[in-house]
């Protein structure tokens, strides 16, 4: 089959490479689409560092049931299923406790065993949802990642709800999508950007609120006069967003890191104590989140910005566009379109 593997330099080439084939308790997904994350640029960073082996990259995956092993029970040959990235153990205590996204004995598509940017992907039968036939694969595939992990983000972690004011610093593809999900809740809601592309995304999908970086504070004094920030959700990673986060947090307000980074910020027990604020982590996400981003796709009230779609062959041309900021939302790979 055709795939796109990111080799030891560090680019991404497609390549010939043989399918997979399914044990017992897998699935086989022929991927109809993959989303391009920014983590996919995280990788391709990880395999020419060495820190990393070469690998086939793609966690958003939406596709057709192509084969089954003989002892699935969960999906049929034809469904047209999204598959989460984790392949979690399922022994584990985080797995046994439904913490599955804690999980570190299992693996993770894209990440540490072959991904979407193939035509055909191995799955667990535990980790994949059914969609219905009419859902349109381009747009469920970023469910998987951008979906589930700003549900996660400001839902399971958040508790965003009825009158919050939720903040989201980065407006890209998974900010987006937490754009849409907080306002379902009944929140209100300030996208931070410094490109007035994605501010304007945001707005298209319901922010009540756009803002740069300099312009917050004033924005958030705007909605909740002092009272500030119920959630703030940051999806930048930088010690610029973290203090800018915090500096808008009210009494009890959450303050949710999604973006790995490196630089170093300070939490002094002051900060958590002083109007009980928190300070969490997000990392990746359960089954039970992608359940719940799939039930509000098919309310229409998710819809993941899907603003290119690409052959597996464009996959390099799609990442630089992507690594410059070329790209709002996100762009997907369609591995059976030529």
């Amino acid at each position: 089959m055709r795939a796109v593997r990111v080799e030891s330099d560090g680019t991404a080439r497609l390549v010939e490479v043989a399918p997979p084939s399914p044990g017992p308790e897998d699935v086989i997904v022929q991927v109809l689409a993959a989303g391009v994350c920014r983590t996919d640029l995280h990788l391709l960073d990880d395999v020419r560092s060495k820190e990393r082996e070469p690998l086939i990259p793609g966690h958003e995956i939406a596709g057709c049931v192509a084969k089954i092993g003989s002892d699935v029970y969960t999906t049929s040959v034809g469904d047209l299923v999204v598959v989460h990235y984790e392949q979690p153990c399922g022994t584990c205590r985080y797995c046994r406790s439904k913490r599955t996204n804690l999980c570190r004995s299992g693996h993770s598509l894209g990440f540490d065993v072959p991904g979407g940017y193939a035509e055909f992907v191995k799955a667990r039968q535990t980790t994949l949802l059914v969609l219905p036939a009419e859902m349109d694969p381009g747009i469920a595939a970023p469910l998987a990642c951008s979906g589930t992990t700003a549900w996660h983000v400001v839902a399971t972690l958040g508790r965003a709800s009825q009158g919050d004011l939720v903040v989201i610093l980065g407006a890209g593809g998974v900010g987006l999508s937490a754009v849409q999900i907080a306002k379902s809740t009944g929140a209100k809601v300030l996208a931070v950007d410094v490109r007035p592309e994605a501010r304007k995304a945001a707005q298209d999908v319901g922010a009540d609120g756009t803002a740069t970086p300099e312009e917050t504070a004033e924005a958030v004094k705007g909605i909740a006069d002092e009272d500030g920030a119920d959630v703030v959700a940051d999806f930048v990673g930088t010690a610029a967003t973290f203090e800018l986060g915090r500096s808008l947090l009210g009494f009890g307000g959450r303050f949710i890191a999604v973006a790995p980074k490196d630089e170093t910020v300070a939490v002094s027990a002051s900060d958590l104590v002083e109007g009980g604020r928190s300070y969490l982590g997000a990392y990746s996400s359960t089954m039970a989140d992608l359940s719940r981003a799939i039930r509000l796709a098919e309310a229409g009230l998710l819809r993941p910005v899907v603003s290119r779609r690409a052959t597996l062959s464009q996959a390099p041309e799609v990442l630089r566009d992507l690594a410059a900021g070329r790209i709002v939302g996100r762009a997907v790979l369609e591995p059976q379109r030529k």
